[in-house]
């Protein structure tokens, strides 16, 4: 049974550096005196402790903590065994949507009891804890949750992206971070992810309909300040929303176990994010009471495991490592990206062996392929030049021969010259059946200049890699690791989008073939003179297969088996152009989004040196700054902390710790993304690279 954290209240170990203020040693004393443990508490954590404690939580061993470099986290307050069982939380104590105040509310509008499990979505399941958890939120000192929520950080101190400025986004820009946060499409996704629309299309009517759990618009106001009081509302409503968000993201948990979510062939790491603990059930997202206090490390160091003892209806975290009294407990959130660690849980941490990737878009690697063509095929007109320039070519047009055109898609020259007649006479005529269609569509690329394909075959080159399970949508991303290797996918879709026409006709011919679709076929094997719709498009001759296509294989023998011809120097060119078509791809993709706008700035050595002048993380700093996790933003009553009998009144150092931290996170993800970038370029121009490097055996679904 596979169990993580999932999400936690602590943010990543950070540098010794710098000299932040601290409180005194007469502060500390009176801090220590609050707790038989040692360890400091403010008024809002004695509440939440006195809480789990009423509602039978049990804590064993452990206690809330401060630590320099994670902020608050979980303390031993003894010797720990391997095997001690740490934490115990009765089912009563933890929020769901179905037992939260807004539980009849939610199945009432679809998101809630049998509703939600016919069709089941991970998206709309997290949305309704979301609503769950707003609206206790909007009930107050009267939510049975009350002190539980009130030791959570608010909005800006999560440092969830949702909370950003958009001063502070914008040094997110190109990141996967921002992209996956506001531009990808996908359900199965943790949050947050796709949040505007959810909030336009689910919580927003849900609210108008249950107004009680928000401020919506209408509520008592007078005729001529409607509008205003309607606008301020719909605002704060859309603030708790986004609030309750962040809190959903970073300290819930999927509990139960669902045979049908593990997916081995996702490229979006969707194993980290479907943190379980086995209820015997179905899954459920839920908040646990201390659960969420535990810091992350990567999942090799975690310290406790989560189980369900299901005979005394409880949750237990227990110790997979002994720990001695004063030393931190970790629970891991999984082996997560920078980005994700970013994105999800405001937090990025300072050695993450999972860390230092990069993605690039379906649209960046579109326009890689664009060039890569438009390299290779000068080079062929290069080379046609020269082949002509001794013989047959003493015309004046000689030079127009090759004049940025695109190149030949057949071996020779008379094919060329039979197939533009042909498109010429359909041009003229007006057939309007789909192959006339093909043919102009040809003729039309034909003007194109060097690289460039026509939208359709553009479309198909699509489709295809839609079919073999590569491509899902036109909005997918593909992974780049820290050293520069592209995923395996990344190196299907770099070699399918850069082959050049009559590459791509054979290996389409070839699928179509194995796919039964043998009617009407224009491809690299058709009959073309066969008008007779009910006969084989193909004229009875047996095409190469697709892995045959794939391996670079020309032709096939008389008989049709599978030996190949024994040209070896034609399926030598072959795999060179193509290997050549692929590291050009892959060098122009790196290049493109490095210097062409897709971050903020071009230069990775000006982000380095700025990230310098900002400084790592000192000590202490991060309590200070709210990032341990006290309540309270500036400017608010709550953001006055008193630690012992001494009171820190708010301060505009604490939000200028704060914009600082967070645009020290993004400089952070922005400069490895844009490392990994780099030794892409590296990777594909390296001379060493093996052909099943460059180009891998195919693997389809």
């Amino acid at each position: 049974m596979k169990e993580k954290r999932k999400s936690s209240t602590g943010d990543a170990a950070t540098p010794k550096s710098g000299g932040a203020k601290t409180p005194n040693k007469k502060v500390k004393a009176a801090a220590d005196a609050e707790d038989d443990a040692g360890v400091p508490l403010n008024d809002t954590e004695r509440a939440y402790l006195a809480w789990m404690k009423k509602q039978g939580v049990k804590l064993n061993g452990v206690s809330i903590g401060r630590f320099p470099h994670t902020g608050r986290g979980c303390v031993a307050t003894r010797d720990i065994k391997e095997g001690d069982v740490l934490v115990e939380v009765p089912e009563a104590a933890i929020i769901t949507a179905d037992g939260s105040v807004a539980g009849s509310a939610l199945v009432a509008f679809g998101l809630g009891g049998e509703a939600l499990l016919h069709e089941y979505s991970p998206r709309l399941e997290r949305e309704a804890l979301v609503l769950a958890v707003m609206a206790e939120m909007s009930r107050g000192e009267e939510s049975e949750f009350a002190p539980y929520l009130a030791a959570l950080p608010t909005l800006r101190a999560t440092h969830s992206p949702l909370g950003w400025s958009g001063a502070e986004l914008a040094e997110l820009e190109g990141t996967s971070a921002l992209n996956r946060m506001t531009s990808a499409d996908d359900e199965s996704l943790e949050l947050p992810s796709m949040t505007a629309d959810h909030w336009k299309h689910v919580a927003r009517p849900f609210l108008q309909r249950n107004p009680e759990f928000a401020r919506m618009p209408g509520a008592g106001a007078d005729d001529e300040d409607e509008d205003d009081d309607d606008d301020d509302a719909e605002e704060n409503a859309r603030r708790m929303y986004l609030h309750a968000t962040a809190l959903v993201a970073g300290f819930s948990f999927t509990l139960g176990e669902d045979d049908d979510s593990v997916e081995d062939d996702d490229d979006d790491d969707d194993d980290d994010s479907d943190s379980q603990v086995s209820t015997g059930g179905d899954t459920v997202q839920a908040m646990v009471p201390f659960w969420d206090m535990l810091n992350h490390v990567e999942p090799e160091r975690s310290s406790v495991r989560l189980n369900h003892d299901e005979d005394a209806n409880t949750l237990q975290m227990i110790a997979i490592r002994p720990h001695a009294e004063g030393e931190e407990v970790f629970n891991t959130y999984g082996a997560a990206g920078d980005a994700e660690l970013l994105r999800r849980y405001g937090f990025v941490v300072r050695r993450n062996p999972h860390g230092g990737g990069a993605e690039v878009s379906t649209a960046e690697c579109l326009a890689a392929a664009e060039f890569a063509r438009f390299e290779s095929d000068m080079h062929e007109d290069d080379d046609s030049e020269s082949d002509y320039s001794d013989e047959d070519d003493e015309d004046d047009d000689s030079e127009d021969r090759f004049d940025g055109k695109m190149p030949p898609i057949s071996d020779s020259d008379d094919d060329d010259e039979e197939e533009d007649d042909s498109e010429e006479d359909e041009e003229d005529g007006e057939e309007e059946d789909e192959e006339g269609d093909s043919d102009e569509e040809d003729l039309m690329a034909m003007d194109f200049r060097p690289g460039q394909i026509a939208r359709e075959e553009t479309l198909e080159r699509l489709r295809m890699l839609r079919r073999w399970g590569i491509l899902r949508n036109s909005k997918q991303t593909f992974e780049v690791s820290r050293t520069g290797k592209p995923s395996l996918a990344l190196r299907y879709v770099a070699r399918v989008l850069s082959m050049n026409r009559f590459q791509f006709r054979r290996l389409l011919a070839a699928d179509a073939y194995e796919r039964g679709e043998r009617d009407d076929q224009e491809g690299a094997y058709s009959d073309e003179e066969d008008e007779d719709e009910d006969d084989d498009g193909f004229g009875d001759y047996k095409p190469l297969t697709v892995e045959q296509v794939w391996n670079g294989d020309t032709f096939l023998t008389d008989d049709g088996d599978d030996d190949v011809s024994e040209d070896e120097d034609d399926e030598l060119q072959e795999r060179e152009d193509q290997m050549g078509r692929v590291s050009v791809t892959l060098i122009a993709l790196a290049e493109r989004a490095l210097t062409g706008g897709r971050y903020p700035t071009d230069s990775l050595r000006a982000d380095m040196i700025k990230l310098k002048r900002l400084g790592a993380e000192a000590p202490g700093e991060r309590e200070h700054a709210g990032l341990g996790g006290w309540r309270g933003a500036v400017g608010a009553k709550e953001d006055s902390r008193r630690v012992g009998d001494i009171l820190f009144p708010p301060s505009w150092r604490d939000e200028e710790r704060r914009a600082m931290h967070r645009q020290r996170m993004a400089l952070v993800v922005r400069i490895r993304e844009k490392r990994a970038l780099v030794a892409l370029k590296r990777w594909a121009a390296n001379p060493c690279r093996t052909e099943d490097d460059i180009l891998p055996p195919l693997l389809r679904r």
